[in-house]
């Protein structure tokens, strides 16, 4: 514990102590007593959360008031009280925290609560600030807590809100910028203590939350699994080498109407789309590429004088990455899979004359789309008896948490090149086994980052740091508390 703290303790970053966490009180005031005294870090928030308010404390509220005393005692800055023991024990219990600074708080772990009805009832008390976290099912509830604290951001108490869970992430990356009395985060990545929280880590070198103003350019990334993407990670890093006032946030959602809705309403000036979204997408822009019109998937948004323009920069990078292995015309190459990655790399290397040969598990959607850009269609079962130059693999299989999977089995399909889309992790099976067969590989990696610096250039009209993108998505292999 107190490792943790001493990494993220600096003059802008405090430390809540959640005192519930702890099995064994005895020692309470010497221990954190001594731990503040060698961190001195200069904000130290002490939080004793009854079961009641979603915390693990199983005793009295008299009980938690005498642990929290105990803290102040040790030289905690300010108290947490959650509004359910303020509300059954009365004025009084704020009171007893009357030395230090102190924080009323609710938390509703089901669903985003009546914030105007809760602020009104905290307006009444004497506390220094007013914290509501609510879970957040959409996008669009980040909307309801950015208006909530522009109106409310000079008022007496300060307020905080939060929305949690993974769609309520750019609350917490916006809320300083939207007027928040200050965020939360955790010490690490795998100390969350509420769903949606990031490593401070994560909040200070990726988001740079305590350098976003006004004048900041929102861009992201939206699809059903966006929270675990790197692509924020890779993007902040470019933003912030260039010296681009601009932040690439995380926005997960089961609906894509909700991200629209999202991303209009704060005035996007661009966005990444992954599954299940780039083919929906096409619908919603005022202009697309050509290229991503044919495709029929469109991964790559920019507004521009108020129009959403769309654009595939994957079939770009499948393009540039086989390029510098092999000659593409009058290639073989065998793609497996049928959906949006599969099709941005059939189309494009057709589009250079290499012969395509497609294989999926679904056989219908393979043989519409070797219908569609001229290529020959093979049976999932039969494509390990193929000669080919490479093989693409633009299926999830391999992709983590299952590891272990492969989608052909190498010993039986003559090839040179083995590319595989997946970058999580970064080195799947397939392309292990193809390296220890002395084959040429690509990983997701390089396409990723490919795909991703056109991205950049796109948005901002300046060369990407590839190099530093890069770096950033494998430190985000390396660290998983900066992914």
């Amino acid at each position: 514990m107190e490792e943790q703290a001493a990494k993220v303790s600096t003059s802008q970053v405090g430390i809540e102590w959640r005192l519930d966490y702890l099995q064994n009180f005895a020692e309470l005031e010497t221990q954190l007593h001594q731990i503040l005294f060698r961190l001195r870090s200069p904000q130290s928030i002490a939080t004793c959360r009854r079961v009641e308010a979603g915390g693990l404390f199983k005793g009295s509220i008299e009980e938690q008031a005498q642990l929290l005393e105990a803290a102040v005692r040790a030289g905690c800055h300010w108290v947490d009280l959650e509004m359910e023991s303020i509300d059954r024990a009365g004025p009084g219990f704020i009171r007893r925290f009357k030395s230090v600074k102190t924080i009323a708080s609710y938390h509703d772990y089901r669903k985003m609560p009546p914030v105007g009805d809760i602020y009104r009832r905290m307006k009444r008390l004497p506390v220094q600030v007013a914290k509501i976290a609510g879970q957040v099912r959409t996008l669009a509830d980040n909307l309801k807590i950015q208006k909530f604290l522009k109106a409310h951001h000079a008022g007496n108490p300060r307020l905080v809100m939060l929305g949690m869970g993974p769609a309520g992430i750019p609350s917490r990356v916006l809320g300083l910028k939207w007027g928040g009395a200050f965020t939360y985060a955790s010490p690490g990545s795998h100390s969350a203590v509420a769903s949606g929280q990031l490593p401070v880590s994560a909040m200070r070198s990726i988001y740079r939350v305590d350098h976003l103003d006004h004048r900041t350019q929102l861009y992201g990334i939206v699809g059903s699994r966006a929270s675990v993407s790197l692509s924020p990670s890779m993007q902040n890093a470019a933003f912030n080498a260039k010296r681009v006032n601009a932040v690439y946030l995380p926005c997960e959602t089961g609906r894509l109407s909700d991200f629209l809705k999202f991303a209009r309403a704060l005035g996007f000036a661009g966005f990444s789309v992954t599954m299940p979204y780039k083919r929906a997408i096409i619908r919603e822009l005022d202009w697309i590429d050509p290229l991503a019109q044919q495709i029929g998937a469109c991964n790559t948004v920019a507004v521009q004088r108020g129009k959403w323009m769309g654009w595939n920069t994957d079939a770009a990078a499948v393009v540039e990455v086989l390029t510098k292995r092999l000659r593409l015309a009058g290639s073989r190459i065998l793609i497996l899979g049928a959906g949006g990655a599969a099709r941005s790399a059939a189309f494009a290397l057709r589009g250079e004359g290499a012969g395509v040969f497609i294989a999926a598990r679904r056989d219908a959607v393979a043989r519409r789309l070797a219908r569609e850009v001229s290529a020959e269609v093979v049976p999932w079962g039969a494509a390990e008896g193929l000669d080919v130059d490479a093989v693409i693999n633009a299926t999830p299989i391999g992709m983590a948490p299952n590891t272990d999977a492969v989608p052909i089995d190498l010993a039986r399909l003559r090839v040179r090149v083995v590319f595989d889309m997946v970058y999580y992790p970064m080195e799947t099976r397939l392309l292990s086994e193809a390296r220890g067969r002395g084959l040429t590989t690509i990983s997701g990696l390089e396409m990723l980052v490919d795909q991703g610096a056109r991205q950049f250039e796109i948005w901002t009209g300046e060369s990407a740091p590839r190099a530093l993108m890069e770096q950033a998505v494998r430190q985000g292999f390396d660290h998983p508390e900066l992914e």
